[in-house]
């Protein structure tokens, strides 16, 4: 077994590492991955290996990353692994990936390229390693498990927001950020990482928070909702706070009513901007779509002296909302 003497840059320190082809079946999962923490580790439940591979091996990433690596050959990034206890403490979805690959080819796939790092590795140094990759780096982490991380680091180490900020190059308000939104979803017990957005919308919102502040029930109901799907996109949190900028006494009442479940957020929006008091987007499009179906003015285009023109107007108009909708759905995904 050939070994080639090394180090790897964590933060501004240098540390030395050795680098292996290993076996797989030695390694161990990091129990603190987000990716798995929400799901496995509640009530100070610490999950077996076998709990915490038969979730990775679920998940669709693994499954995307295991054909990249089986056509690769191999990895091309090695797994960063603690000595001692052989903990992958950077690469548990490539460990899953090799996991599956396993048991489809024991023999091929019995060794994985890893990086060793010494056992006496501190704590703060495996923070800086796996905020460097996946907080600042690369960010394949979604923001619910970017500020999991951070929440837990600060609950364990006692560090402040600050610190951590110095120490991964970042700004003090983006990590706020990440903190307010993540407590926020604690709060409101609620640890789904693809609502994330929804409560971020919701937590950005003067408009919002100024209709949790007057109207008694409100806040749980949309709580509810977002929970329940029958809030459909996280953009659509934005309704509310239209809703609540209007600041008169029709909005305030559909506000009450979406409170008590007489209307929802959609109903609601659609008789305030109905009204003629919304001057956004939304309603500017509404008009457009509402002239241009009706009937009696489809009838006038029709009879126009100008075809011509009308046809190179609509298509125009065509061309335009083909590549809105395009947008849209990338803005979507």
């Amino acid at each position: 077994m050939n070994k080639t003497e090394d180090y790897l840059i964590i933060g501004k320190e240098k540390y030395p590492i050795d680098k292996y082809e290993i076996d797989q079946s030695k390694l161990m999962f990091y129990p603190e991955n987000p990716r798995v923490y929400s799901v496995l580790n509640s009530n100070n439940y610490t999950p077996t290996q076998e709990e915490i591979e038969e979730l990775m091996c679920k998940k669709d990433h693994v499954k995307q990353l295991k054909e990249s690596i089986k056509s690769n050959g191999g990895l091309i990034d090695p797994v960063i692994v603690r000595d001692g206890d052989y903990v992958v403490l950077e690469g548990n979805s490539r460990l899953a990936a090799y996991r599956l690959l396993y048991k489809q080819d024991p023999i091929k796939w019995s060794k994985i390229k890893a990086i060793i790092l010494p056992k006496d590795i501190p704590d703060s140094t495996i923070f800086a390693l796996i905020g460097q990759y996946h907080i600042i780096g690369r960010k394949d982490w979604d923001p619910y498990e970017q500020a999991g991380y951070l929440y837990r680091t600060i609950n364990k180490s006692n560090k402040t927001p600050e610190l951590l900020a110095s120490e991964l190059g970042m700004k003090i308000s983006d990590i706020k950020k990440l903190l307010s939104v993540y407590e926020y979803m604690l709060k409101k017990d609620d640890n789904h990482p693809n609502k994330w957005s929804y409560y971020e919308e919701l937590l950005k919102n003067r408009g919002i928070k100024k209709a949790f502040d007057e109207i008694s029930g409100l806040e749980n109901k949309i709580v509810a909702d977002i929970k329940s799907d029958k809030i459909r996109m996280a953009i659509d949190v934005r309704k509310l706070g239209d809703i609540s900028k209007v600041n008169d006494k029709l909005s305030k009442k559909i506000l009450k009513d979406i409170a008590e479940g007489e209307e929802d957020i959609y109903s609601g929006f659609d008789i305030v901007a109905g009204s003629g008091k919304m001057d956004n987007n939304f309603q500017i499009i509404s008009n457009f779509r509402k002239k241009i179906t009706d009937e009696s003015f489809s009838n006038k285009l029709l009879k126009d002296d100008n075809l011509g023109g009308i046809e190179f107007e609509l298509k125009k108009i065509e061309r335009t909302v083909s590549v809105l909708l395009q947008n849209i759905e990338r803005l979507k995904k």
